[in-house]
């Protein structure tokens, strides 16, 4: 092992890094990682690959731990990233294959040396990849999720170095300081000094660093991919964007997601809030990972393979594709009207907690729906025709697997924010992969906040900058007209 190597880059900045080597004077392919939550973290991972026949190399990106600099996230990664993989290529112990790995944003900082460097890139390992600010710090809604900009930029951002847990802390000792208005200035109640806090709200989710991963770069891809997610990770949608995407027709790519969180398969437990996924849920991820990675390296991968966890049922599915086909499952929607107040906005739950305790409220619609299929995997969609009485209307409209006698649980989310009088909206609702089963039945419900997970709706246009006291006391958004479609597909895997 080498560590705490220096490389200069192109602009002269030294970037920090571990080297693993296997013992053996032969040359060897690479696994590379770039982190800006400590290459420490990757020693024993290191050893494990070394072991293995594999160079690892692990390096703080560039502002973060031991690299110099200043730490702007989603800048400098694709002409760093490109500068290491050169380094490695140049080296007398490199055999000049490159497989990039990474999740979350070590996920985007894989792609970036995937897409500058793809002549060296023998494979592509992606874990839930968080591709920008914009796209995970905004919801497809176009709102801040308050929740997780405020968890990750309090423990991670404006900073060299992490505060692992202090999030927890914060939100233990202080259980709403996200409910303060303005926004802006939750940043002032957290007690950590984050200058950047307000500036990617001002940004907003348009906000563009021109380093980003275009859907062009992504189909130029002709690496191996292999693609993982959680069906409970928020950033399911880019791992199964990515899978869509990248190579061409003779691409080699695999799908594997399972029940997971954020962590994915580094998960200790198999179960998520009320839902315990079984046994089948786990996955032996370095034999997984080394036997995908040895069948890229040589030419063994399928063409395409997607391995697919059905939560309810507990299984996985394999196939050549996903979703499978499907029969679309319509539910028309009675006409209703949803009263609410944004000085006491719909609460947010964690992912697969009960919500049965939330009906009692009244600022919700629920439409529960009849339905003789079971099995239902891909994207449903929601259809929506009514009115909003403010200048703004947040809709939010949420799946729910209930039980006679037991928990309600969240399956998936649609949300929109409109700015006009009259709405006429059709949001994506998924991805779903489930068997409901006897005894359980589904919900659709509709509501006007989901705080803290997003910023509350205030009626007006600037919802960061506009405090308590300017709240509207009422906001009444009409549904006329709705319409439900569910992915059904046979519980044998074939349409219904």
């Amino acid at each position: 092992m080498f560590a705490n190597r220096r490389l200069l880059t192109a602009d002269g900045t030294a970037l920090a890094y571990d080297v693993h080597r296997p013992p053996t004077d032969d040359r060897v392919p690479t696994v590379v990682l770039r982190t800006p939550y400590g290459r420490s973290k990757h020693l024993e991972e290191g050893r494990g690959w070394a072991a293995r026949g594999y160079a690892f190399v692990v390096g703080d990106v560039r502002g973060r731990y031991d690299s110099d600099g200043t730490w702007e996230p989603y800048r400098n990664e694709r002409a760093d990233g490109a500068d290491l993989v050169d380094w490695i290529i140049a080296q007398a112990w490199s055999d000049g294959r490159i497989i990039v790995i990474g999740g979350s944003y070590a996920g985007y900082t894989a792609w970036a040396m995937a897409v500058e460097r793809p002549d060296a890139t023998a494979a592509i390992v992606s874990l839930g990849p968080s591709m920008s600010l914009a796209r995970t710090k905004f919801s497809p809604s176009g709102v801040l999720r308050l929740g997780e900009h405020a968890a990750w930029w309090a423990e991670r951002a404006d900073a060299r170095t992490s505060r692992e847990g202090l999030s927890a802390i914060i939100f233990r000792e202080h259980p709403t300081v996200l409910d303060h208005l303005p926004v802006v200035e939750i940043a002032d109640r957290l007690g950590v000094t984050m200058p950047g806090w307000t500036a990617v709200i001002d940004a907003g989710p348009e906000a563009r660093t021109c380093e980003e991963i275009t859907a062009s770069d992504l189909a130029a891809v002709r690496a191996p991919s292999l693609h993982v997610g959680g069906w409970h990770d928020l950033l399911v949608d880019e791992t199964l964007g990515h899978w869509e995407l990248v190579g061409d027709a003779v691409t080699p790519k695999r799908l594997l997601v399972g029940p997971w969180l954020h962590d994915l398969v580094f998960s200790a437990g198999t179960r998520v809030g009320e839902l315990d996924h079984g046994e089948a849920s786990r996955i032996a991820w370095a034999t997984e990972l080394l036997t995908w990675i040895n069948d890229a390296l040589t030419g063994r991968l399928p063409l395409r393979r997607a391995d697919t966890f059905v939560m309810g049922a507990d299984t996985w599915d394999t196939a050549d594709n996903w979703p499978p086909t499907s029969t679309p499952d319509v539910h028309d929607l009675r006409p209703a009207i949803l009263h609410s107040d944004p000085r006491s906005p719909f609460p947010s739950r964690a992912e697969a907690v009960d919500r049965s305790p939330l009906f009692a409220r009244t600022d919700a619609v629920r439409w529960p729906i009849s339905t003789a299929a079971t099995r239902f995997v891909g994207w449903g969609s929601v259809d929506l025709k009514g009115r909003c009485d403010t200048e703004t209307g947040d809709w939010i409209l949420r799946l729910l697997l209930a039980s006679k006698s037991g928990p309600a649980v969240e399956l998936a989310v649609a949300e929109a924010s409109t700015e006009t009088p009259e709405v006429d909206l059709r949001l994506a609702l998924g991805p779903l992969s489930i068997q409901v089963q006897p005894g359980q039945s589904l919900v659709l419900e509709l509501t006007a906040a989901d705080l803290p997970r997003l910023a509350r709706n205030t009626g007006s246009a600037d919802r960061y900058r506009v405090g308590i006291d300017d709240l509207p006391h009422r906001i009444i958004q009409t549904v006329d007209r709705g319409r439900l479609s569910l992915p059904a597909i046979g519980d044998d895997g074939g349409v219904s």
